[in-house]
């Protein structure tokens, strides 16, 4: 879960719903978003009333690797010394926290007006060779859908050399065609990427010079990432 949100931003807005833990933010240059869902059935036990609050993700996340991985992990909020107390095994670490409002939160992507045309379902491996692929001759990578060929076509062009990875309709899990195509900053891909656990499929949304949206469950089907890439403008 920390994974995901630190791989685009520094800090976060966490809230503690009735029904499980949410986190989201947008990261400085308002490229990129990313929220993150945790039922509360992924708890032995959960109770909260709806407190947000902002986190520090990496410090966070320092906490929490300390804990041997067979501890148990419990999360207490403090409302008086707003504070987030973590407790796992011998470990106790009482967590300063700050102003979610401090935190630039993700947009609706419904109420932007764009329209993601095409949609497909990849390993997350073969998301990771797209990725690595383009990384070799650029910082920018094209995504898109060609209907008549029936496939998810991926490309990035160098100063010298050029990469094309073609995925065919037969061979993603899911595949809802549609013209699609839109240009993106591959660093961010690459932070993306990176979070996705291994043996994870990934849903990719898609449109004509359109956000990115790239979906998948964690925490075994009981957590959902959903990230968005702005697109690039084309040079003219």
């Amino acid at each position: 879960m920390l994974a995901a949100v630190g791989s685009l931003v520094d800090e976060c807005r966490l809230t503690f719903g009735p029904d499980g833990i949410r986190a989201a933010a947008m990261d400085p240059a308002t490229v990129a978003a990313v929220e993150v869902e945790l039922s509360a059935s992924a708890a032995a036990a959960y109770e909260a009333d709806g407190t947000t609050v902002g986190v520090d993700v990496n410090r966070l996340r320092e906490v929490l690797g300390t804990a041997d991985g067979d501890d148990p992990v419990t999360l207490a909020f403090d409302p008086e010394r707003f504070r987030l107390h973590v407790v796992a095994g011998e470990l106790e670490y009482a967590m300063g926290l700050f102003d979610p409002e401090s935190v630039r939160g993700p947009p609706e992507v419904e109420e932007l007006g764009f329209e993601h045309t095409a949609a497909l379902t990849l390993p997350g491996e073969t998301v990771g060779r797209v990725v690595t692929a383009a990384g070799m001759v650029a910082d920018h990578l094209s995504l898109g859908v060609d209907p008549g060929e029936g496939a998810f076509v991926a490309s990035a062009d160098g100063d010298t050399d050029d990469v094309r990875f073609v995925v065919p309709a037969e061979e993603a899990a899911a595949f809802e065609a549609g013209e699609a195509e839109s240009l993106f900053s591959l660093s961010y891909l690459e932070c993306i990427e990176r979070a996705v656990p291994s043996g994870t499929d990934v849903r990719v949304t898609l449109g004509r010079e359109a956000p990115l949206g790239v979906e998948y469950e964690v925490a075994d089907g009981r957590g959902r990432v959903e990230a968005f890439v702005a697109p690039r403008l084309r040079a003219t």
